[in-house]
């Protein structure tokens, strides 16, 4: 079916770390199953990287609309 992704800006300091919420990427395809819609890291940001909060330093190259639900993902900007 048809996906609709808003996005907005996310503003992080160097050195900071900035949280992917619903209010930052939001995705939906009309259904109910907000775990099966991945987001997959094709090019890495070039001033850092998006990583798990509970493995800090390990980069990640996907996440799933429900990690970002939970504010489990974010950006540290090095």
């Amino acid at each position: 079916g048809d996906i609709a992704v808003f996005i907005k800006p996310l503003r992080v300091p160097k050195g900071d770390r900035g949280y992917i919420s619903t209010d930052v990427l939001l995705a939906l395809d009309g259904t109910d199953k907000p775990e099966e819609l991945l987001y997959v890291i094709t090019s890495p940001p070039q001033y850092g990287q998006v990583e798990y909060v509970g493995y800090p330093g390990i980069p990640i190259t996907s996440f799933s609309q429900m990690d970002v639900a939970r504010q489990i993902v974010c950006y540290v900007h090095n």
